[in-house]
């Protein structure tokens, strides 16, 4: 029970947040996967997920006392960073990638998404 004057630091657990995450980080991941083929052979795939990433954003954005989880989904969706955002802009420059690189990214990108996933289950009123 809070006393007076006093309000949570982090936003309550949200259903809706946390299932945004797990299904975007399966539709990632399964598109990652495919970065061995020609960017263009996946290139609706790849706008539909960016599309749905900026959405999860502006959704934590949204959330009083999130900037937490906030923070976390902007390192995710950064085209310039090392995170699902990274390796698509690099997918589309570079056309295709070494399965090697995809591996690698996957583990690191699979730990962000993890992350997020974690934050949001350990806040208050879930029952995860």
């Amino acid at each position: 029970m809070l006393g007076w004057g006093c309000s949570p630091t982090i936003a309550p657990f949200s259903s809706r947040a946390y299932e945004l995450a797990v299904d975007l980080k399966v539709d990632a991941l399964r598109t990652i996967q495919r970065a061995e083929d020609p960017f263009s052979q996946h290139a609706n795939r790849v706008e539909s997920l960016q599309t749905r990433l900026l959405k999860a954003v502006e959704y934590a954005r949204g959330r009083p006392n999130n900037s937490i989880t906030t923070r976390q989904w902007e390192i995710m969706t950064d085209p310039g960073g090392y995170m699902v955002g990274g390796f698509l802009q690099r997918w589309e420059q570079e056309d295709s990638l070494t399965w090697g690189f995809i591996r690698e990214a996957s583990i690191q990108i699979e730990a962000g998404f993890d992350a997020i996933i974690g934050l949001e289950s350990g806040k208050v009123g879930s029952s995860q």
